[in-house]
């Protein structure tokens, strides 16, 4: 009698193992919508940065604000992709935690952008015959002594590549501390097996750096005997053009 009047009540209903499994699947499929939703507005977002980079455009403008006259190209370029997509525009509208505008996620699509392009540079590398490293010391605009690494190598393709991977900040500018850096990086790029693939290495005509006994130069040729010395064209060029201009006074 109780077994027949439970299942009288519960009749034409669900049960509520039934009623679990269906609300747990509907928030599947929920989430799985967000995620959706969200990748798409994060693609957006990251193809107006890449725009910016493409055409070496700087992202920030002078003031952000939502009522200012010229936040800048980025934000200008996410308001444009907004007119034209209704699901981006509906998220600037109405997020209340993350709209992907601001400053810090820029910084950081940046830095990951930066990963991925830095990862695929290494497996070109990696995967090439021979390599070249080309370095030379430069100053940014907070006066912050920095080291440019570019590197030079043949791809899959047959095509020579020149690419430029970071930018290594310097404690000093002496020999042993150029060195250092370089050869970390280096150790990063290169498994331990791979010390005979660097070819040659081109700097500047710097003592510091060309010195035969204990210049850059130097020092890596120890680690990575093939990577022979080559005074940098374009420096040279550089000195070429500087002595012509001091003595052609037309």
């Amino acid at each position: 009698h109780l077994d027949n009047a439970t299942r009288l009540q519960i009749f034409g209903k669900l049960s509520i193992a039934q009623q679990l499994d269906e609300g747990y699947t509907t928030g599947i499929r929920r989430h799985n919508e967000e995620v959706t939703k969200n990748r798409h507005i994060l693609s957006r977002i990251i193809d107006c940065v890449k725009f910016c980079g493409a055409f070496e455009l700087a992202l920030r403008g002078h003031d952000e604000s939502e009522g200012s006259d010229n936040p800048g190209i980025f934000r200008g370029l996410v308001d444009f992709v907004a007119s034209l997509d209704g699901v981006l525009k509906e998220h600037l509208e109405n997020a209340t935690v993350f709209k992907g505008t601001s400053k810090t996620v820029q910084n950081e699509l940046l830095d990951c952008m930066l990963s991925v392009v830095r990862e695929q540079i290494i497996q070109d590398a990696q995967s090439s015959d021979f390599l070249s490293i080309q370095a030379d010391e430069t100053t940014d605009i907070a006066t912050q002594c920095q080291l440019v690494l570019v590197l030079r190598y043949i791809d899959a393709k047959s095509n020579v590549q020149e690419r430029f991977f970071e930018f290594i900040p310097l404690r000093s500018t002496t020999a042993d501390s150029i060195a250092t850096v370089l050869k970390e990086r280096l150790a990063v790029i290169l498994p331990e097996d791979q010390k005979s693939k660097p070819i040659s290495q081109a700097y500047d005509g710097a003592s510091v750096m060309r010195g035969a006994t204990a210049g850059v130069q130097r020092k890596m040729q120890d680690v990575y005997p093939n990577a022979h010395y080559v005074h940098c064209y374009a420096h040279q060029l550089n000195l070429i053009m500087q002595q012509a201009t001091s003595r052609i006074s037309k």
